[in-house]
C-alpha cells in the first residue's frame, strides 16, 4: 500500500533495520525499497501490467520502472511468465524483467533459456547480458547460465552468449572489473 500523508522516514528507517544505537545506514537498495514503500507496490505491478498492455505511455512507465528496479515490478514480471497467459505478454515480462531486474533475477534465466519460445529464450540472454553489463551480478556468479547459454540450441542465444564473453573479457583486460551496486 502506498504511503500517503507526509514521509515518516524515522519509521521507514526503523522497519528496514537501518537505524541503531550507533548511528543509522542506507544505500541505493534501500533507497529503492523505500520509493517502493511510498509508491506503492499495488500501483508498480500495474505498471508492469499497463506496459506489457502497451498503452500510450508504456515506454514511460518502463523507464520508471528501469529506473527504480522494484521488487514488487520485477516479481510480478516473473509470475507472468510462469502463467498460462497469452506468449505475447509473457515475452514482454521477460523483456520487461530485462531491465527492471537485479541480482535477485540471476536464478530465473536458466528457466527463460529453457522455455520453448525463442523469444523468451533470447529476452532471457539479454537479461544475463544487462546484469552483467549494469554491474549488478559478478562474472563469476553467472558463469553457470553464460555456459548454459553458449552451448544452446538457439543461434541468436549462442551469438548474445559469445558477445557478452567478448565483452566479459575486454572488461577484465581493461581492469574494470566488480560491480557497482551501491
Amino acid at each position: 500500500m502506498a504511503m500517503t500523508g507526509p514521509i515518516d522516514w524515522e519509521q521507514l528507517a526503523r522497519n528496514f533495520g537501518l537505524l541503531s544505537e550507533g548511528g543509522e545506514a542506507g544505500s541505493s537498495d534501500d533507497a529503492r525499497r523505500a520509493l517502493e514503500v511510498i509508491i506503492g507496490e499495488s500501483a508498480l505491478r500495474d505498471s508492469v501490467e499497463y506496459y506489457i498492455a502497451g498503452g500510450p505511455g508504456s515506454e514511460l512507465a518502463r523507464h520508471v520502472l528501469w529506473q527504480l528496479r522494484p521488487q514488487s515490478a520485477m516479481n510480478h514480471c516473473y509470475e507472468i511468465f510462469k502463467s498460462s497467459r497469452p506468449i505475447y505478454e509473457r515475452r514482454m515480462a521477460v523483456e520487461l524483467v530485462r531491465v527492471v531486474a537485479d541480482r535477485r533475477a540471476l536464478p530465473w534465466i536458466k528457466e527463460f533459456l529453457t522455455d520453448p519460445d525463442v523469444g523468451i529464450q533470447l529476452w532471457g540472454v539479454g537479461l544475463l547480458d544487462q546484469l552483467l553489463f549494469s554491474r549488478l551480478v559478478e562474472p563469476l556468479d553467472a558463469e553457470s547460465p553464460l555456459t548454459m547459454a553458449e552451448a544452446h540450441s538457439s543461434n541468436g542465444v549462442v551469438e548474445t552468449a559469445l558477445f557478452i564473453r567478448g565483452f566479459l573479457r575486454a572488461r577484465a583486460e581493461a581492469g574494470t572489473e566488480g560491480t557497482g551496486n551501491a
